[in-house]
């Protein structure tokens, strides 16, 4: 969808929120009269602005069909009354894909992506090229490109959610690890694992792990993928991060820790190498990038205890990751919360071989949790969906010298307005304690 097809036309707002705000935002700006616009919204205390229409309530959706198009969040699933209309919707990142002309780079994982993308867009940036970064969350894609103007990279972080309906063109894809996630939303793994694979089409290169690769048997269905991974082109052998088996530079020094961030390296190296900039170049820049919030974030220490905030782990892998990170100094660990079917299992095992003897516990998911852990190990449980009572019963139980860890294997939506809500309280009651 071009935007000379937005005149004239009458245009739905599905869910007036941040993004939606930023839709609005963009019609207005390119003159699109405010008598064809309409937002749709089932919270009829919506504000729009007066000249704007408005339908709300149960029944927002029930005329959907008058409508020529319509922008829908891509948060949004469809449901029984969209998808009659689905040929007529379109969310922020199509119509940015339709409408801009250069160099776009995707980058998904089933975590870690904003990690990753962050460091692309810095190493490209310090090689003195014009570029955009464009977030899965946080600032809408339409407020942050200007359709007039030439960058020579867009990296764009992109979520299961976007890539799901995704008709896409584009010049260079990352993919990295795919592991159960919001399988809740997908209806099911398979659909949630295709969404990750249709990162895939359309692209000119394809970066993608090798361990994913031999997972999905990828080698046989598309011809222009580059791997990366342990003993492939681009890798991290010993010490070093290596091309064709050849050194590069060093893995010493690096702020980022985790294994799977030095994979996560490996893949901007392949990257960037497609981009004609000077792998060697790019040390100083790797090796000085930091954390960003809420990965595995020193909080401070605090009566003796030292207490990490984690808490963008949503998944069991990504507190796995944590707890192998952390190792033998993690005493107490706050998990659970929405229950999205994960299997607990395999987090199961990595508690047991650890020296964690406290487990605060938030429901729903603690049940299952719990269950998983059961008989296994004598291990102190608390269970509450209160964050003071839950930072005060690590204060009394957790050792002098050692660490409270937020990575609570689950998101927090159902109590919580996101991640950054529950980070929030966390260091809150921790600081004040």
């Amino acid at each position: 969808m071009k935007i000379s097809d937005l005149y004239n036309k009458k245009i739905a707002i599905l869910w007036f929120g941040l993004e939606w705000k930023s839709t609005l935002n963009f019609l207005l700006k390119n003159k699109i009269l405010t008598s064809n616009i309409t937002i749709l919204d089932l919270n009829k205390d919506i504000v729009p602005p007066q000249s704007i229409n408005t339908e709300t309530g149960e029944n927002y959706l029930n005329n959907i069909s008058r409508y020529d198009i319509i922008f829908k969040t891509a948060w949004m699933p469809l449901n029984e009354k969209l998808i009659p209309v689905k040929n007529k919707i379109t969310i922020q990142m199509q119509f940015f894909l339709d409408n801009y002309k250069g160099k776009v780079i995707w980058v998904t994982a089933s975590k870690w992506k904003s990690t990753m993308s962050s460091l692309l867009y810095q190493v490209i940036k310090d090689a003195w090229k014009n570029i955009k970064l464009v977030w899965n969350i946080w600032t809408p894609v339409l407020d942050e490109i200007d359709f007039q103007q030439e960058y020579d990279y867009v990296v764009c972080e992109i979520s299961s959610y976007m890539l799901e309906f995704l008709d896409k063109k584009n010049y260079i894809s990352i993919l990295w690890s795919i592991f159960p996630e919001h399988i809740d939303w997908h209806n099911g793994l398979q659909n949630y694992v295709n969404a990750k694979l249709n990162i895939l089409k359309g692209s000119d290169i394809n970066v993608v792990c090798q361990s994913t690769i031999k997972q999905y048997n990828l080698q046989n269905q598309y011809h222009n993928i580059i791997s990366y991974g342990k003993d492939w082109n681009y890798s991290q052998e010993k010490w070093f991060f290596t091309k064709n088996w050849e050194k590069l530079f060093s893995t010493r020094n690096i702020k980022l820790l985790w294994q799977h961030n030095k994979e996560n390296i490996c893949a901007i190296i392949a990257a960037i190498d497609q981009l004609w900039i000077d792998l060697m170049s790019v040390e100083k820049t790797i090796k000085n990038f930091t954390w960003l919030p809420h990965r595995l974030e020193f909080v401070g220490t605090y009566h003796g205890i030292d207490f990490y905030d984690d808490a963008i782990s949503t998944t069991p892998e990504s507190t796995i990751q944590a707890i192998k990170t952390l190792n033998k100094k993690i005493d107490t660990i706050f998990l659970g919360w929405v229950d999205r079917w994960y299997d607990f299992s395999e987090l199961a095992k990595y508690i047991i071989k650890s020296d964690i003897k406290n487990i605060v516990l938030f429901s729903p998911s603690w049940k299952s949790i719990k269950e998983a852990l059961s008989g296994e190990k004598d291990i102190n449980f608390f269970e509450t969906d209160d964050m003071w009572l839950a930072v005060d019963f690590a204060f009394k139980y957790t050792q002098q010298n050692k660490i409270c860890l937020l990575s609570t294997a689950a998101p927090s939506y159902s109590i919580r307005k996101n991640f950054e809500e529950k980070w929030d309280l966390f260091k809150q009651f921790v600081r004040e304690y």
